[in-house]
């Protein structure tokens, strides 16, 4: 006798069941839990359907299919028995975790590209670097605009700048940074006695005031046309081209970080910023996506407020979230975001474009359970999860009276560190780790700033992205030269000060030949010619440079002043009749001691106490001359 298949009659009882047959049958269909387990013929039961009692005897090897097993494993998937709550729009969300895969989801799947800085193989020195975001189109730029602006104002009395003269000013601002002088007033810094040589000698303090007077990205001309569509006007020229230049040469990790940074501006301008959290208070503010492990700013968007006339923006932080985060999209990176940004519609449009996010979220957002809203509803250092397909909802009480909720669509259950004292969600601790980044690059660009006292934004915008470039240049020196002292945690002043001192080189160096060039810089300007030019990149420190300085040897003579014993290392004499008498370099400008002596070699005067003896033996090996 045939053995009757047990699940052939289960499959025909769910296909009666689904077709839900009118009411006068006149039989009720077995179900399912009377065909599994083999109880007696209901009597309302049609006769064909009757199974014998043999399936009783049944072995579970015959009952199990490969059918049934993949039915069996979306049940347990389902987990119909877990508890549910809902939220104020209608999300539903669940307290226990759904079943983990073995495989990695492709979201959190990140390739690692074969080099992390393209283009930069030809950096020899921390100047190299930093000309990569400071580039030569934008110095050109800077130089065109400035002398349209002097030629407006001053006409024939502007002298005209070049690219050498711009580069020796952002020199001199970068060596005021190093000093943390950039506040002082330009008497202070050209003073002749508590003042720096190095500046002196690259510029008088005039032509410091007129270029920074006169400093300009746009053409003022056409400036009111452009602005009637674009606030940034007066600096989106030199602001893309840097944007673009930031995101060349540089490719970032896996973490991500979105946050805002405040440039500090108290002066005029319309999309001014009042944030009380920030230590600067009022200023122009700037969203910025970095990289979260060596904080280089990577794309940055400044908020020029609501446009005049249109109503107020809404869900602002999330579209500017998939802005920045446009550029990275189908990568397989994470971003972390602050709860001004982190949204439910976020997080699924980060994740059909291959990103993942990470962020904290705000109590009145309407996608949250109504438990996950009510405050010190837990005992200290205790957590609760909920859970979506793909996202992850964490509730946690760090603090007596503030708790923290945060959204991750990264992790996809609830593990906690159960070894430390306050037991904090995984999730927390990887928001903690990967959070810091744009604050870093803030705190990086408060340290050493150029910033100087103006009323004008888009210069200070122009400082902001000095500031950001030395931060790129070094991360980029960082990862060329791993282990490099400039790449050093301590290194950071010593690598701006010698770009400063090569941005300020080529102009110290066209000064010597001017003829009203001050006689008390001349020294201080071969000083600092000797000092860079000797020395290969990168510099020395400032204790090394100290110590070089103080043991160069010096004639025994009877000079009066340090200036004049280190001319005199290198003044050889030279008797010129017939011509006219001028003042001796190296005597004091009271003595007003006038001479017709001169150097052979550079032509300098000088007297006879600070003429030194050569026989023509000596004189010919050392200035290649005959007698």
């Amino acid at each position: 006798m045939e053995r009757p298949n047990i699940f052939d009659a289960l499959n025909t009882a769910n296909e009666i069941a689904e077709e839900d047959t009118a009411p006068s049958q006149e039989y009720q269909e077995p179900t399912v839990e009377q065909l599994s387990m083999g109880e007696d013929e209901d009597p309302n039961s049609h006769p064909s359907d009757d199974c014998t009692s043999e399936e009783e005897d049944l072995p579970p090897e015959d009952v199990d299919s490969p059918d049934n097993d993949s039915e069996s494993n979306e049940e347990e998937d389902e987990e119909p028995t877990a508890t549910h709550m809902s939220s104020k729009d209608g999300t539903e969300w669940r307290e226990q975790s759904y079943k983990q895969k073995s495989k990695t989801p492709s979201k959190n799947v990140f390739r690692v590209p074969p080099n992390q800085i393209p283009g930069c193989q030809n950096i020899n020195s921390p100047c190299d670097a930093l000309k990569l975001f400071i580039s030569e189109k934008l110095i050109q730029d800077v130089v065109r605009y400035t002398n349209l602006q002097g030629l407006r104002l001053k006409n024939e009395a502007w002298v005209l700048c070049d690219e050498v003269e711009i580069e020796g000013l952002i020199g001199a601002l970068l060596f005021m940074g190093t000093r943390k002088q950039s506040s002082l007033s330009t008497y202070s810094l050209w003073d002749s006695i508590y003042g720096m040589p190095i500046i002196r000698a690259c510029m008088s303090r005039r032509r410091f005031q007129d270029l920074m007077t006169h400093l300009r990205f746009d053409d003022k001309t056409t400036r009111s046309t452009r602005r009637r569509n674009d606030t940034f006007a007066p600096f989106r020229e030199f602001w893309d081209e840097f944007i673009r230049n930031l995101g060349k040469y540089y490719v970032p990790g896996p973490l991500l970080t979105i946050d805002e940074q405040l440039v500090p501006f108290r002066g005029r301008c319309s999309f001014l910023q009042y944030l009380p959290s920030k230590p600067d208070k009022y200023g122009m503010k700037i969203f910025w996506i970095a990289d979260a492990e060596n904080s280089y700013p990577l794309l940055g968007i400044p908020y020029l407020g609501r446009p005049a006339g249109q109503e107020r923006q809404v869900n602002l932080g999330r579209n500017i979230a998939l802005e920045l985060a446009q550029p990275f999209f189908k990568t397989g990176r994470n971003i972390t975001l602050d709860n001004f940004f982190t949204d439910m519609v976020l997080a699924e449009n980060l994740l059909k474009n291959g990103l993942t996010m990470v962020g904290t979220v705000r109590s009145n957002k309407r996608f949250l359970p109504e438990p996950f809203k009510t405050k010190n509803r837990l005992p200290l250092h205790t957590s609760e999860f909920a859970y979506q397909q793909d996202k992850t909802l964490v509730y946690y009480q760090g603090k007596k009276k503030k708790a923290t909720v945060m959204l991750s669509t990264q992790h996809r259950d609830g593990v906690v560190d159960m070894t430390s004292l306050k037991k904090k969600p995984e999730v927390v601790l990887f928001y903690n780790q990967t959070k810091g980044a744009v604050d870093t690059i803030d705190k990086l660009a408060h340290c050493y700033t150029v910033k100087r006292k103006t009323q004008r934004w888009p210069l200070v915008s122009f400082f902001n992205c000095i500031d950001l470039s030395t931060i790129a240049s070094r991360c980029i020196w960082s990862l060329r030269f791993e282990g490099h002292q400039l790449s050093l945690k301590d290194g950071r002043a010593n690598f701006i000060q010698a770009i400063s001192e090569s941005l300020m080189l080529a102009q110290v160096k066209r000064r010597i030949t001017e003829v009203n060039m001050p006689r008390t810089l001349f020294c201080t300007a071969q000083m600092v010619i000797k000092d860079v030019e000797g020395k290969v990149a990168p510099r020395a420190t400032c204790s090394k440079r100290k110590e070089r300085v103080g043991k160069s040897k010096l004639p025994k003579s009877g000079s009066t002043s340090t200036c004049s014993a280190r001319a005199s290392t290198f003044s050889l004499t030279d008797t010129s009749e017939g011509r006219k008498r001028k003042r001796c370099l190296f005597c004091n400008w009271k003595q007003d001691k006038k001479t017709q002596q001169q150097c052979f070699k550079c032509s300098t005067f000088m007297c006879l106490q600070h003429t030194r003896k050569i026989c023509p033996t000596c004189c010919s090996a050392t200035a290649g001359v005959t007698d």
